[in-house]
């Protein structure tokens, strides 16, 4: 009877063990999807805001600068339905090199409630006055 008992606890707590870690591997590949996914939404807007200031068959030849440069872009897909990315442009003109120096950032948030991962990546980028 001893043996029984013994028998069902030991097996219950290899249970409840079991579990948590099955659960937590979970949690684990909804993070790594969801960072993969945060990755691409930060390099996406990154790219949109590069052809906004630097389009393929521009109307003028002057230097375009980062009012052009859209601060929440769009993202299409289902992958990116949890998806929000904020984006910054800051521009400096260097006279002395003829330059103007762009600094792009963009923040990627996805994910809802406990499971949200956060990605964030910086581009620099220069054209000729």
């Amino acid at each position: 009877m001893l043996v029984a008992i013994f028998v069902i606890v030991v097996m219950a707590l290899l249970t409840a063990g079991l579990t948590t870690i099955l659960r937590d591997s979970s949690r684990n590949a909804a993070w790594e999807v969801l960072g993969a996914r945060a990755e691409l939404a930060a390099s996406s807007a990154l790219e949109q805001a590069l052809f906004s200031l630097f389009p393929l068959n521009p109307a003028s030849p002057l230097a375009m600068s980062c009012d052009d440069v859209v601060e929440a872009p769009a993202l299409a897909g289902p992958g990116f339905a949890t998806c929000k990315v904020k984006l910054s442009c800051q521009q400096r003109d260097v006279l002395q090199l003829a330059a103007r120096f762009y600094d792009l950032d963009a923040v990627a948030e996805c994910g809802e409630g406990e499971v949200r991962v956060q990605r964030q990546q910086v581009v620099q980028a220069r054209t000729v006055l």
